[in-house]
């Protein structure tokens, strides 16, 4: 993606694209398979209120698989290390799916860094046989690369294409059957932040996830849009009620 630039992490790099300019700052971070391209029809809006960081994640996308496990702390830390490498103290981060995950880990691990949380159609914790489903998908990958990860999700009659090192993935996805052994939501009121959920009422995982995220976080500084009609995808679905909302909840947290 024109712009785009792999930026030194530790011993590993992240693609990374930043567009704007002015005080405020987003992060975006993208769910499991996706790139920053899942961003495109979002982050115009966004630049026109501030600077915008995309993130491909670990083996995602541009961004190399370095050597595994991975753990929710891993991802956390790549977030911040991106802040670090672009000179920005304070982020809102905008995470869907798998990356509302690692937005709420980041949140928690580092609470100075991390103005507000925008979570799109995530979960804070998951049952055994979502784990097991999780372990599927990576031995699927491990064993048929990025093929095996697209019949694993998508079904086998799929024609979708997943851009990434399915290696690194199978390790992305293992990361997440912790949300059994060790859910967020009970750290969840620990989050210092401001927070908006979304969740389209047709999303896949439901939205009581949504709601259990909501509930758990401090009352008073969580909001939550269900969008009628709308799936998983809510920033590609339901781009004007995101952008609204957005806009609104900056309003009222003064973000």
């Amino acid at each position: 993606m024109t712009d785009a630039r792999l930026v030194a992490i530790g011993d590993h790099r992240i693609n990374v694209l930043s567009h704007g300019e002015g005080d405020r700052h987003f992060t975006c971070l993208h769910g499991l398979v996706d790139t920053l391209g899942i961003w495109k029809r979002l982050a115009p809006h966004l630049e026109a209120r501030g600077r915008v960081t995309r993130i491909d994640q670990r083996g995602h996308g541009a961004t190399p698989a370095p050597p595994g496990p991975y753990s929710r702390a891993d991802l956390a830390a790549d977030v911040v290390a991106v802040l670090d490498a672009e000179g920005v103290e304070q982020t809102i981060l905008i995470g869907h799916s798998m990356g509302g995950i690692v937005a709420m880990e980041t949140a928690l691990a580092y609470p100075d860094r991390i103005a507000g949380l925008v979570l799109i159609g995530t979960t804070s914790e998951c049952r055994e046989k979502v784990a097991g489903w999780y372990e599927r998908i990576a031995l699927a990958g491990e064993e048929d690369g990025n093929a095996g990860l697209a019949r694993a999700i998508y079904g086998e009659k799929s024609a979708k294409e997943i851009e990434g090192d399915a290696q690194g993935i199978a390790h992305v996805t293992r990361m997440l059957k912790s949300l059994y052994t060790d859910p967020l939501t009970p750290k969840l009121s620990d989050v210092r932040c401001p927070a908006l959920m979304t969740v389209g009422e047709k999303d896949p995982m439901g939205p009581k996830a949504s709601e259990i995220v909501h509930a758990a976080m401090p009352t008073g500084r969580a909001a939550l849009l269900r969008v009628p009609g709308k799936g998983h995808w809510l920033q590609l679905e339901a781009l004007e009620a995101i952008v609204a909302t957005l806009d609104a909840w900056l309003d009222e947290f003064e973000l």
